[in-house]
């Protein structure tokens, strides 16, 4: 299948692809990017202001260009976004060097289990767990000449020992995605129906499930359910609010939650994810920290 998007901007394919939302993209010699979402296997091109996408066949009634419409939350008018962040003096900098990010819209189950692995974790790291994942455990997929995987559900996870789970390198997280994979099965939290409920509420949900602390709850909800008021703080994000905000002083992380949530609103999510990738690209390499 081939499809071409037009009219994105603004968007940035690398920024969007490697900012630490989603770790199934690898950036390829000639630029694009190839990558594994729900039963698609697709390569991405970014020309200008325009997508150009290569996918496998995917069986069902889905519509290519819809998926990816929602995934890349194309529909949504970011540079109304930027625009507003811009508001705010101290995130000029971070908005013009990340001009076209996107917040991906991923799979709960999928966003789950990869947050739970990325506690103490390098985004390096992350990536090839998750490979390892979906090899022992997803259903294969064909594209172009090679075989990738679907991410496992959470019924075939349940059925995965932490003993079985441990050869793919996951550590003390293979007890934690063992036991969420039957909660979720189970029934005992309603993962995909979680977007209905309030951001509190559906924190309050997650965080039931082992290795899903505050932290990582705000990435699930932010990452996959459209909570955009979700505002995941990591270290990167901490010092950063620290620095802008306090003087450099260490703060209490629910301080600096209240804060960044009171601050920013219904644009916390959007701040955070300039922030992130501004601070942890631009700002780590000046050693600014």
């Amino acid at each position: 299948m081939e499809l071409i998007v037009d009219n994105i901007h603004p968007f940035n394919l690398e920024i969007v692809a490697e900012g630490g939302q989603a770790f199934r993209w690898d950036r390829q010699q000639d630029g694009s990017y190839i990558g594994v979402a729900d039963r698609y296997v697709m390569r991405v091109y970014q020309q200008d202001n325009a997508l150009k996408l290569t996918a496998n066949s995917c069986p069902g009634d889905k519509s290519f260009d819809t998926f990816i419409r929602n995934y890349f939350d194309l529909e949504r008018n970011y540079s109304s976004i930027e625009e507003r962040l811009c508001r705010y003096e101290e995130l000029i900098p971070a908005v013009k060097y990340c001009s076209g990010n996107r917040i991906l819209q991923q799979d709960p189950w999928e966003t789950t289990v990869t947050f739970i692995t990325s506690a103490n974790n390098s985004i390096a790291n992350i990536k090839k767990t998750i490979a390892r994942i979906c090899e022992f455990y997803g259903e294969p997929l064909a594209y172009e000449g090679g075989i990738y995987y679907t991410f496992p559900s959470p019924e075939v996870l349940a059925g995965v020992t932490e003993e079985e789970l441990r050869k793919t390198r996951c550590g003390f997280r293979a007890k934690y995605i063992a036991q969420t994979a039957k909660m979720v099965a189970g029934g005992e939290v309603d993962l995909f129906g979680l977007h209905r409920f309030s951001v509190q509420e559906a924190r309050e949900q997650l965080m039931r499930l082992p290795g899903v602390g505050r932290k990582v709850a705000d990435c699930i909800l932010l990452f996959s359910m459209r909570k955009y008021d979700a505002f995941p703080i990591d270290v990167w994000i901490k010092r950063v609010l620290e620095h802008l905000y306090f003087n450099g002083r260490e703060m209490p992380l629910r301080r600096l939650q209240e804060f960044a949530e009171r601050r920013f609103g219904e644009l916390a999510g959007f701040a955070q994810q300039y922030l992130f990738h501004y601070t942890r690209t631009f700002w780590g390499n000046e050693k600014i920290f």
